[in-house]
């Protein structure tokens, strides 16, 4: 059996292996958010772009639309 001073030890290494996960997570998340963020923004901007474009989204027949290999 281990000695008290031995489990604090052990209790005291986990927590610190556990700070360090929670803070390399935290910050993934912060890195994953900004991500989220941009794109976001960049498709709002394209359906801002798309939705006052005159001009249709396709121009081409229904006969373009089938694929080569058809």
């Amino acid at each position: 059996m281990s000695s008290p001073e031995e489990h604090l030890v052990e209790l005291e290494t986990r927590m610190t292996w556990q700070e360090d996960a929670l803070n390399v997570l935290s910050a993934e998340i912060q890195r994953q958010q900004r991500l989220i963020e941009r794109l976001d923004q960049r498709l709002k901007a394209l359906g801002d772009r798309l939705a006052s474009s005159d001009q249709p989204v396709f121009q081409g027949t229904a006969r373009d639309e089938i694929p080569p290999h058809w």
